[in-house]
């Protein structure tokens, strides 16, 4: 009678290791997991995701879409020198920065800045007003499915990850530790890598990048200014009204 009791107790109670492998099988489905339509941020709701992996609403003002915004603009101005503090001050009352400045002795100043996703408009409306705009360019890159599929990867991992936390501290012999620590270690390793991913893209969603290419107007000589004029001149032989 005692052997069958300790027996049905052995049986009823599953290993550390068995349980380890469940979760190992079920961390594997979060990288095989095949790719469907996801819905948008505002579909999905507060019970659907962790809300420590949820971090701050980004895009709501562009309809619950996440965008990655870029700008460029390429200026003629009379004197390129004071172009950077010029643009750095503008930025700086905008909240955001300078990532990057070069002067060229040829009278050139190149930037790229960084500025709040809603006052990129603005920055460019700024910045167009130290010279003579001849090109302007504005691009976007929708990421929302890739942060909510993100969301919801880093939400399951860290349940795994819990879970193996717990059966560690539940192992009974030096094989099942070592085995649930060599899991728990690549189920963080995977972890780790999606949360920064996912910090990267909300960042950049947060901040628009603009590039600013400021070039010295150029001023044309009296020879210039005669084969210009008389370029003219002859365009005008050849145009009837």
């Amino acid at each position: 009678m005692t052997r069958h009791h300790t027996l049905a107790r052995t049986v009823s109670r599953p290993s550390a290791v068995a349980g380890m492998l469940l979760l190992s099988a079920a961390a594997c489905g979060v990288r095989q997991m095949p790719r469907t339509p996801v819905p948008l941020p505002q579909q999905v709701g507060a019970a659907s995701t962790p809300a420590s992996a949820e971090g701050p609403a980004i895009g709501q003002a562009l309809g619950g879409r996440i965008l990655i915004r870029r700008a460029s603009m390429q200026l003629e101005v009379d004197n390129p020198a004071g172009i950077s503090t010029r643009v750095s001050d503008v930025v700086a009352r905008l909240g955001g920065y300078v990532e990057r400045s070069r002067e060229s002795s040829a009278g050139r100043v190149e930037m790229t800045v960084r500025v709040p996703e809603p006052s990129l408009e603005h920055a460019m409306e700024s910045v167009g007003q130290m010279g003579r705009i001849t090109r302007r360019d504005i691009s976007a890159d929708d990421v929302t499915e890739r942060v909510v599929d993100l969301t919801a990867r880093v939400g399951t991992l860290r349940a795994i990850r819990d879970r193996l936390r717990s059966l560690l501290e539940r192992a009974g012999s030096i094989n099942e530790i070592i085995t649930v620590e060599r899991e728990l270690g690549r189920v963080q390793g995977e972890l780790d890598a999606l949360e920064r991913h996912l910090e990267f893209l909300r960042g950049t969603a947060s901040l628009a990048e603009l590039t600013v290419d400021a070039r010295r107007k150029r001023i044309l000589g009296p020879v210039s200014q005669v084969i210009v004029g008389v370029g003219r001149l002859v365009g005008k032989l050849f145009i009837w009204r």
